[in-house]
């Protein structure tokens, strides 16, 4: 089995061409039938499906995965991804080779893959840079020293706004708390740049 990679992604850029993705993954989600067969997804949200849409060979880029939760605001496509191993940035960067003026900004989590990045420099879209799981949920923080303060609530002790006292302080609570359903994790979003990818 495959480990999941979840990636939200926003394509942001000229109406005219906002409005073309957006139609094209639209009507390819209303389908009655899936747009081709390929022997494994029937899913009418395959990837693949859009690669195919835009005149390309499903064979040739990697789309192993499904979208959803497929919006439009403004200058924007929004939808998240589900994939196997790794994020779609071939769909990502072919999806602009057919619509130049758009530009994309993601943020990809696999726990199993444990890779956390964006390439959001600025922030604007995916402002989220540390996660703490702890029970009861899993909680998204800009700066670090917010995520210090609710680390620090919960284990019931001050820590210091540092990424190694963040990990030590998780370190520690874990070790004391070994019979728990629910481990605390800490998690820091690496921002990259789009020659990374």
């Amino acid at each position: 089995m495959s480990n999941p990679v979840f990636t939200d992604v926003v394509f942001v850029g000229d109406m005219r061409e906002v409005r073309s993705l957006y139609g094209k993954m639209k009507r390819l989600e209303e389908r009655k039938q899936p747009l081709e067969e390929n022997g494994c997804y029937w899913a009418k949200r395959w990837l693949g499906y859009l690669v195919a849409r835009l005149g390309e060979d499903w064979h040739e880029v990697y789309c192993r995965g499904t979208w959803k939760f497929l919006r439009k605001t403004g200058h924007s496509v929004l939808f998240l991804t589900e994939t196997a191993w790794k994020p779609p940035f071939e769909l990502f960067k072919m999806i602009q080779r057919h619509y130049p003026s758009l530009q994309f900004y993601f943020e990809a989590e696999g726990e199993e893959w444990d890779a956390y990045i964006t390439n959001d420099i600025e922030g604007h879209y995916f402002p989220y840079r540390y996660i703490i799981d702890c029970e009861p949920d899993i909680e998204y923080f800009n700066t670090i020293e917010a995520a210090a303060a609710h680390l620090s609530t919960y284990i019931g002790k001050c820590i210091v706004p540092t990424w190694e006292s963040l990990n030590n302080a998780a370190d520690e609570w874990n070790n004391k708390h070994k019979d728990s359903d629910w481990p605390v994790n800490v998690k820091q979003i690496e921002v990259i740049d789009n020659h990374d990818i």
